[in-house]
């Protein structure tokens, strides 16, 4: 097989698997009693993404083997994002595999903090890549972006929503305005 071959072969099914995680995370928001899938992604949209961090941390031991800290958003991921891939790399494993290593090392090493629920990641980049502000732009408004590392696929679908730029970071910094801050030494009512 040649250089171009490999390449076109590696992006149809790259292709492939950005629209099965397209549908699976669209089916997963489809409120019913009886789809685990809105079970189990439940719990990624209750964590508090929309926060600021000074810096992000680094990989922890359990994200080497995918783990990411709870049973629900473990199995999200695996479901959702690495079944698909598993599946391609069965059927064309010259391409599913170098797509596994990719898949690894993003959720590893560039998702959460990194790329995915960055709100400092905006502009172009967020018109092909569905990360950053495009991402937690589904996080407030969750019948939008569905999409989890391309755009494409929203734009097809008609899903898509361009938020404005650096919107996600200014309702972070709206949320912490609101809450109370903690009373000051000294003050009344301390000891």
């Amino acid at each position: 097989m040649d250089h171009w071959s490999f390449f076109a072969g590696l992006i149809a099914c790259l292709l492939l698997w950005t629209l099965a995680i397209y549908l699976l995370h669209r089916l997963s928001h489809w409120r019913h009693r009886w789809n685990p899938l809105f079970a189990l992604h439940r719990a990624h949209h209750r964590k508090p993404y929309l926060r600021s961090l000074p810096k992000p941390a680094r990989p922890r031991w359990p994200q080497y083997l995918l783990w990411f800290g709870d049973w629900p958003s473990s199995v999200d991921v695996w479901i959702n994002m690495s079944l698909p891939l598993v599946a391609i790399a069965l059927a064309f494993p010259a391409f599913g595999l170098p797509l596994l290593a990719l898949h690894w090392a993003y959720e590893v090493f560039l998702s959460e903090e990194i790329l995915d629920h960055n709100p400092r990641v905006q502009g172009a980049w967020t018109r092909v890549f569905a990360w950053g502000d495009y991402h937690l732009h589904h996080h407030a408004v969750p019948k939008r972006n569905f999409g989890l590392l391309i755009t494409l696929w929203d734009h097809v679908f008609g899903t898509a929503r361009n938020p404005p730029p650096g919107s996600a970071l200014h309702r972070i910094e709206a949320r912490l305005a609101m809450r109370p801050k903690p009373p000051l030494a000294g003050g009344a009512g301390s000891r």
